[in-house]
């Protein structure tokens, strides 16, 4: 498996992405991205090859009628130490930011260590999904926990919306 998607060919989402996200978007909730994309600072994807990959995204979800408000992207190598890479939160404080997004009321839904951590250090809800970078129990070593992990998002997404119905 390459460790990066390089061009918009080879970025295929999962078959239950748009049914996961139609679902949240019938709950109510607005869709942000914040995603470590160094393999631009490595030279593995060019700018934009990575723009026509959120393109690629975008023109997806738009046959549900479905939107991210904005994608935040950290292009930083992981030894630069910015503040926007995860396990940082600058991503998601940007979007606060910019937005007045309160993170005590946003799911973080990540497939990673540092997905989980920037989380809980910017006070989100944070949930692990086992379908990409971490595997079957890893987690229990983590200095922060997920609040939930599910197989995919799609039963994320159907435990987010239970509890909005309660």
């Amino acid at each position: 498996m390459k460790p990066y998607i390089t061009t918009a060919e080879e970025l295929e989402l999962f078959p239950w992405t748009l049914d996961a996200l139609t679902l949240l978007n019938a709950a109510g909730f607005e869709f942000y991205v914040v995603s470590n994309q160094q393999g631009v600072a490595k030279g593995f994807i060019s700018p934009l090859e990575l723009e026509k990959q959120t393109e690629k995204i975008e023109n997806a979800l738009a046959s549900r009628n479905l939107k991210i408000k904005r994608f935040y992207y950290c292009t930083a190598l992981a030894e630069d130490n910015h503040p926007w890479r995860k396990p940082g939160d600058g991503m998601i404080q940007a979007a606060r930011e910019e937005f007045g997004i309160d993170p005590a009321g946003a799911f973080l839904i990540g497939d990673r260590w540092s997905d989980i951590e920037a989380a809980a250090r910017a006070g989100c809800r944070p949930l692990l999904v086992l379908s990409g970078g971490t595997d079957k129990g890893e987690w229990a070593e983590w200095k922060h926990q997920p609040e939930e992990v599910f197989p995919t998002l799609l039963e994320a997404a159907h435990w987010i919306a239970e509890g909005v119905r309660r």
